[in-house]
């Protein structure tokens, strides 16, 4: 029951600090995106402060001498929405791949839009491909480093999973390192599940991919470390 209770008190807390936020710094639209940025963060600590004050869920990092703030590509397991949430701020400003749909959340769509993510247009063809890999190649070339989720969804713990065809073709056009992450962030909370629990997720940032290894040694490498 404590932890329905908890769980209950941290959604509402949650939703209300991301309308305020959203809200109150609208103006920050009409400036630079690197202002909004400082904005995203402050959303992040914020909520991360909730995490622990309601949940007691906090984190720990492993490998932080891996985390490179400039030309990489973070291939991270997906298992829960804290990933999508706290990952970001380990890495600095980040270019996420995200569905088209979550720039239609009133105030937080436009906020995610000025921040000048990549929107994954699902089967359109060639030709959205051919924008998200100029995207990507844009995001290199500012030093943006790039997170995506090569599972394609949230899976679940202690799981071999596939990864899908986009960080493969990533990773051949962008000639950047791959940074592998493993986390445990389901256990604590899963995916789809109201449900969160205390306790400390584990991020470990693995030994980079170098550029260079034909599609399939990749995918391979890839798959084994995550």
């Amino acid at each position: 029951m404590i932890i329905f209770l908890r769980s209950l008190i941290f959604n509402i807390l949650f939703y209300i600090w991301t309308f305020l936020i959203s809200f109150f710094s609208l103006p920050v639209l009409f400036f630079n995106r690197k202002v909004d940025v400082k904005v995203w963060f402050i959303w992040i600590k914020i909520t991360n402060k909730i995490l622990k004050k309601v949940i007691n869920l906090n984190y720990e990092i492993k490998g932080s001498e891996n985390i490179k703030h400039n030309k990489v590509i973070y291939a991270c397991q997906h298992q829960s929405a804290w990933d999508t949430i706290i990952i970001p701020y380990l890495i600095g400003d980040c270019v996420i791949f995200h569905k088209k749909s979550l720039l239609f959340i009133p105030l937080f769509g436009w906020h995610l839009y000025k921040l000048g993510m990549i929107v994954i247009t699902r089967n359109k063809g060639s030709n959205s491909l051919k924008k998200i890999i100029s995207k990507a190649k844009a995001a290199v070339y500012e030093k943006r480093p790039i997170l995506i989720f090569p599972h394609g969804t949230r899976t679940i713990p202690n799981t071999k999973n596939k990864i899908q065809s986009g960080i493969v073709i990533l990773y051949k056009h962008l000639n950047v390192k791959v940074v592998p992450v493993k986390l445990n962030s389901g256990k604590f909370w899963g995916r789809n599940s109201f449900l969160k629990y205390p306790g400390k997720i584990t991020v470990n940032f693995l030994k980079p991919i170098d550029p260079g290894l034909n599609p399939g040694e990749f995918r391979k490498k890839l798959e084994n470390m995550l």
